[in-house]
């Protein structure tokens, strides 16, 4: 592939993960594909991976044979799919971070969630939807970064908003 930029490059990179973790989502219910646009050794793996489920030369390099049969199987996955496609709300930028006091409409859907998944989550308390990350929304964010062995610290990155993520799609699954 050729890049006119850095920010090309890195935009082609995090669409190869997408179709990755999306496809590896969908037929295994998990990923290891990070959405990040560096071709990281998870990156190189999954192409690895699915070019030896297509049957091409597994090198872990998207070639345009590589990148032609993706983006051809990514289209019929979401053609053939009666779901809705996942929105990630985070910016791409790993490095983001929600503090306490944040006002911003993503809390109200970080609360949204929390307050979906507290029916197995004794210690969150009452979540307000105000989009204000306020203090009750804090010691949620805290008691699930406790769960899932994060560091405790109530500030909500990509590794505390996955874990959220993900706990949220575990329960939504569930059949009550």
């Amino acid at each position: 592939m050729a890049y006119y930029s850095l920010d090309d490059q890195e935009n082609a990179i995090f669409q190869i993960q997408r179709i990755l973790r999306d496809l590896e989502y969908f037929s295994s219910g998990a990923s290891s594909i990070p959405l990040n646009g560096i071709y990281d050794s998870e990156t190189r793996d999954g192409v690895r991976r699915f070019q030896e489920a297509y049957g091409l030369n597994p090198t872990g390099v998207v070639d345009k044979e590589t990148w032609d049969l993706l983006s051809s199987v990514d289209a019929a996955r979401r053609d053939a799919s009666a779901l809705a496609r996942s929105v990630y709300i985070l910016p791409k930028n790993e490095k983001y971070t929600l503090y306490p006091g944040t006002k911003d409409d993503i809390i109200y859907v970080i609360q949204f969630m929390l307050n979906s998944i507290k029916s197995e989550h004794d210690d969150f308390g009452n979540i307000p939807f105000n989009g204000v990350y306020d203090e009750e929304t804090a010691r949620a964010v805290s008691a699930l970064q406790r769960k899932f062995l994060l560091d405790d610290n109530a500030i909500i990155d990509a590794k505390t908003f996955n874990a959220l993520a993900d706990e949220y799609e575990r329960m939504s699954s569930l059949d009550y």
